[in-house]
């Protein structure tokens, strides 16, 4: 699931219940996830 694979903490959220203010686009969403990710010394995601 989403979740699984992105390992954010907010989870489906970020695409269902965004805050208030935040990009809620698909490229907001990646955006997100790859900076928590960074931030949290979590890997990137490969280039298909």
């Amino acid at each position: 699931s989403f979740a699984q694979l992105t390992e954010h903490p907010a989870g489906w959220n970020l695409i269902f219940k965004p805050k208030v203010g935040e990009d809620s686009s698909a490229k907001g969403i990646v955006k997100t996830v790859k900076e928590w990710r960074a931030a949290n010394g979590k890997p990137g995601f490969k280039k298909a």
